[in-house]
């Protein structure tokens, strides 16, 4: 690529980052245990942006893998998000467990607020500016929260879990990777039968530094250990 257009190219991506508060390149890694038992590691990313249907979009991209008790497990997330506007276009989750494999491709249409899955001919609803689950997370971090407060989102693009319920249930410090502490957020999110766990950075950064996610083979805690 000629260096003008490059130059230009990376001045674009800056302007669509500026207002959030990661940016791409931004690669998160973690230890992940099932109980109390060390079962492997996960990664997130914020991979180059692409254009989806036409618009600026973000690649958020969420991976891991273990093996309890010797059977192979993971998952694998890809999502496609508007930077204009922080809607979901498109969003891929594969889990495995073993030799069984769990995939399913959604084509998301804020405009017409509908959703598909690929394979499927039939148009679901999904609200006006929708969001998958690992988009959430990443809005999570962009959005002002206090200490007691109770927050709804009806955001899931399946308006059947909506809507999404965060409570900040306290706020204490913890170490970091690469030395020092921060001001952590204890957040408790619910939809519908579904809770996770959150405890998130109260800095500019907004760093998700622990989790605890349901998935299919357990409920998993992931712990940062590495922020670059």
């Amino acid at each position: 690529m000629p260096l003008t257009p490059l130059l230009v190219h990376v001045a674009l991506l800056a302007r669509l980052a500026a207002p959030y508060p990661f940016t791409v390149g931004e690669t998160l890694e973690y230890e992940a245990t099932l109980g109390m038992i060390p079962i492997g590691t996960a990664r997130m990313s914020v991979s180059p942006m692409t254009r989806e249907r036409g618009r600026e979009a973000f690649v958020f991209e969420a991976s891991g893998q273990g093996r309890p008790m010797g059977l192979r497990v993971g998952a694998e997330l890809t999502s496609y998000v508007g930077s204009r506007g922080f809607n979901s276009l498109r969003f891929h989750r594969r889990f495995f467990q073993g030799s069984r494999v769990e995939e399913s491709k959604y084509q998301i249409i804020p405009d017409s607020s509908r959703y598909r899955q690929d394979g499927n001919p039939q148009d679901w609803a999904a609200p006006r500016n929708p969001l998958d689950e690992l988009a959430f997370l990443y809005y999570l971090r962009t959005v002002p929260l206090e200490v007691g407060a109770t927050y709804e989102f009806p955001r899931y693009f399946k308006t059947g879990y909506n809507p999404i319920v965060v409570h900040v249930a306290g706020r204490d410090v913890r170490a970091v990777p690469g030395g020092g502490t921060a001001p952590v957020l204890q957040l408790e999110v619910t939809s519908r039968s579904l809770r996770m766990s959150v405890g998130m950075t109260d800095d500019a950064r907004r760093l998700p530094v622990a989790m605890e996610l349901p998935l299919p083979f357990g409920r998993i805690t992931l712990v940062l250990t590495s922020a670059g």
